[in-house]
């Protein structure tokens, strides 16, 4: 009997504290998204959240990691995540330029909104390689992407995709990421325009698709 209600009490601060990480995360990342120039304080996650600001500290150390936990789990995992599911929708007789405009246009709508473009965008890209013991790991969250496209280019039948090894494969990512994000974080005017995305989806059927004439 005993030992039954040692793992019920386990279990009830095990959910208390699933509820605690979720209710954190939730509220910061609802208050990130309402301010283009700056990242909420202490007081506000408290007063959102209904935590007291130790319970932030107790659960991420710093409110920096708590911004770039958001970040990482809430903006770069996702877009992985949804690159995967674009290319999931194609079928092996759909060309490449097809796959590459659609997670062009996904990434560009992402990138427009208030919370990953501008000063925010910046800041939070910064905090990234500030609070990051290893910034270089930043890079391979869009790597989960590589199985899936690499799949793909196999299984293609109209020979518009290049057959790669899967270095080449994440080379090609990160050029491709630095193309469609350099201007955003450069508060470039270029950023997000229609010769933006236009340029985008060239290189991006350049990096992964077969040149003309190629075998």
């Amino acid at each position: 009997m005993k030992e039954i209600q040692e793992f019920e009490y386990k279990k009830s601060l095990q959910l208390r504290a699933e509820k605690t990480f979720i209710d954190i995360t939730q509220a910061t990342d609802d208050l990130m998204q309402k301010d283009e120039g700056k990242l909420p304080t202490a007081r506000e996650l408290a007063s959102k959240s209904g935590y007291s600001i130790g319970t932030f500290y107790r659960y991420f150390g710093t409110l920096n990691s708590l911004f770039a936990f958001i970040f990482i789990d809430r903006h770069l995992r996702r877009v992985a995540q949804e690159s995967e599911e674009i290319i999931r929708q194609f079928s092996p007789h759909d060309e490449i330029s097809a796959v590459i405009n659609t997670i062009v246009d996904a990434a560009f709508n992402r990138l427009q909104k208030k919370k990953h473009t501008s000063k925010k965008y910046k800041l939070l890209m910064r905090l990234l390689l500030k609070v990051s013991k290893k910034p270089e790991e930043l890079n391979r969250v869009i790597d989960s992407v590589i199985p899936t496209l690499l799949q793909f280019a196999r299984e293609n039948v109209t020979n518009t995709c290049r057959i790669m090894s899967e270095n080449e494969c994440r080379l090609a990512l990160r050029a491709f990421q630095a193309i469609m994000r350099s201007p955003f974080l450069e508060d470039d005017p270029f950023a997000g325009t229609a010769e933006h995305k236009k340029y985008a989806c060239e290189f991006g059927v350049a990096l992964f698709g077969k040149a003309k004439g190629q075998d």
